[in-house]
């Protein structure tokens, strides 16, 4: 799910975050001036983000990782009704 990297005083992290968040991820970066990259889409209707961020913008990647088990949480909520 996660890659994790540090170099001096900024950390980058490789998020799979699921397309139907993207808008609500896109909105937490902007707003926080977080430098982040689109990587690559993945075949599970996923798209890998790269986040450089200083180590006070840890509270904005754990709103952003809130944002994605959240919503993996309501998946699975999902799945289980349908069978």
């Amino acid at each position: 799910m996660a890659k994790q990297k540090e170099e001096s005083n900024t950390r980058y992290l490789e998020l799979n975050v699921p397309q139907e968040i993207m808008a609500d991820t896109a909105e937490i970066i902007e707003q926080n001036e977080m430098e982040a990259t689109i990587i690559c889409k993945g075949k599970d209707d996923t798209v890998t983000v790269g986040f450089d961020y200083a180590p006070e913008q840890r509270k904005n990647i754990m709103e952003i990782l809130e944002l994605i088990e959240d919503y993996n949480d309501d998946d699975g909520e999902e799945e289980e009704e349908a069978e």
